[in-house]
């Protein structure tokens, strides 16, 4: 993390306000500073994002892009994965490897490969640094032009389209759409080094060609509303390009996919649920998994866990099946059926954060009022998992925990960029922090607030 954060205020969407910028990205080379920028970007614009908090979807979209990462050039670059609520189609990826993806996607993508494939060419932006190397073009690195980068990134992440395109047609901004909209040359780039990640990775490189002509034939019928169009212009000359090098690569037998083609159907409709558009392609009836959420959401839970159960043994056993299983064992508190799926799913992704998640919230319900090793550890390891703090939250107010409460608090806001809460929040974890506990995590909290201010 760096010592300073970018301060970017913004009215109805547009810049608006100063701008304070980490020392390094002052100079004219900020490739020393990626992260950092991209890490203060994030903390000024979370509260905008409309994140799905959701701990399965974090781990399926990190553990997709860990086997991309295996065959792209980013080294040593962190990856944080979001999930986002829109349901409109978009993907980003923002310096400092942030990759973010709207629950809207999977209503247009029927397949696993598809959605890789828009994954592939997001973090080739990211492996041949196009967002660096746009800035390197201008003539300097100036505050006004990082803070108007970072509110189209605003704009177009959180799909604020009127506000993007004031930002572009507007003054300076005009010479900066290039940075964010990337340019055909880069999409090109992007699209020839992504098919060879997603070809590496196990997937049939055609699923590229694929989502291109799924946008093209939006882009024909006058979609306006596509925010990924915005910063991914097509061209007449990608999707033929694309296709002969897709020729020259080895010959795949199959997809080696993470979840199965039921797992991926059912994957899809836990994440259209409510949407108004109905699934393009879609081989599954979601109606019955719909069923089943619209009683979880009316706290019937009984009901639903008994409507899941009807359902074919094929769609409960897939990896999102098994994770829809847990929350409905989860909230029945049938701690036979949440050990069972624990081991499970342990047996395939131990490192998932959503197993130690789970483990604390039984943890509330045994009135154990210790965190367990393992989270613990896991939040040493992963200090950026919202959905972590917001369970240790929970499991804080179930066990009349103050200190814990205001712990999880405290990094809660400082994700969020809000430092000066987070603080005050830190000084009350402090002050009812029990004197027999283990203070080392208010010592890495302090720690973390003085590398933000």
């Amino acid at each position: 993390m760096r010592r300073h954060c970018l301060g970017w205020l913004f009215t109805t969407g547009l810049l608006a306000a100063s701008v304070s910028l980490p020392a390094q990205v002052r100079t004219p080379d900020i490739r020393v500073d990626e992260v950092g920028f991209g890490e203060a970007w994030l903390r000024a614009t979370r509260s905008q994002l409309n994140e799905r908090v959701d701990p399965f979807c974090l781990d399926l979209l990190e553990t997709w892009l860990t086997r991309l990462r295996n065959y792209l050039d980013i080294g040593t670059l962190p990856l944080t994965p979001l999930c986002l609520n829109s349901s409109g189609f978009n993907a980003f990826a923002a310096p400092g490897g942030i990759v973010a993806m709207n629950r809207g996607v999977y209503q247009a993508l029927a397949t696993e490969a598809e959605v890789m494939a828009v994954l592939a060419h997001e973090l080739a932006h990211l492996a041949l640094r196009h967002h660096v190397r746009g800035l390197r073009q201008q003539e300097g690195v100036t505050p006004a032009r990082l803070a108007m980068l970072a509110g189209l990134f605003a704009a177009i992440a959180t799909e604020q389209g009127t506000a993007a395109q004031s930002l572009i047609m507007g003054g300076q901004a005009a010479e900066l759409q290039n940075q964010l909209a990337y340019s055909r040359e880069y999409e090109r780039e992007a699209d020839r080094l992504g098919v060879v990640a997603l070809s590496g990775a196990g997937y049939r490189p055609e699923a590229m060609v694929a989502v291109l002509k799924y946008l093209a034939d939006q882009q024909t019928r006058g979609r306006t509303d596509l925010a990924f169009l915005s910063t991914h212009p097509l061209g007449i000359e990608r999707q033929s390009e694309l296709e002969g090098r897709i020729a020259q690569l080895p010959t795949q037998g199959r997809d080696e996919a993470i979840l199965s083609a039921t797992g991926f159907d059912v994957y899809r409709c836990l994440q259209t649920e409510g949407m108004d558009t109905p699934l393009l392609r879609s081989r599954l009836d979601c109606s019955e998994v719909w069923n089943v959420l619209t009683a979880f959401r009316a706290k019937k839970y009984e009901d639903a866990l008994a409507l899941w159960n009807a359902q074919p043994i094929a769609l409960r056993q897939t990896l999102p099946g098994l994770d829809l299983t847990l929350a409905l064992a989860l909230a029945t508190r049938k701690e036979a059926l949440v050990q069972s799926v624990l081991d499970e799913l342990g047996l395939y992704y131990p490192e998932w954060v959503m197993l130690d998640i789970a483990a604390l919230e039984v943890a509330s319900w045994q009135e154990i009022p210790t965190v367990p090793r393992s989270f613990r550890a896991m939040l040493i390891e992963r200090p950026d998992r919202l959905d972590a703090w917001r369970a240790l939250a929970r499991f804080a107010e179930t066990t009349g925990q103050a200190h814990l409460l205001h712990e999880a608090r405290a990094w809660d806001l400082l994700l969020h960029g809000q430092i000066k809460a987070g603080q005050d929040q830190w000084k009350d974890a402090k002050r009812t922090w029990p004197a027999e506990l283990d203070a080392r995590p208010l010592e890495r909290l302090e720690s973390r607030i003085k590398l933000l201010l």
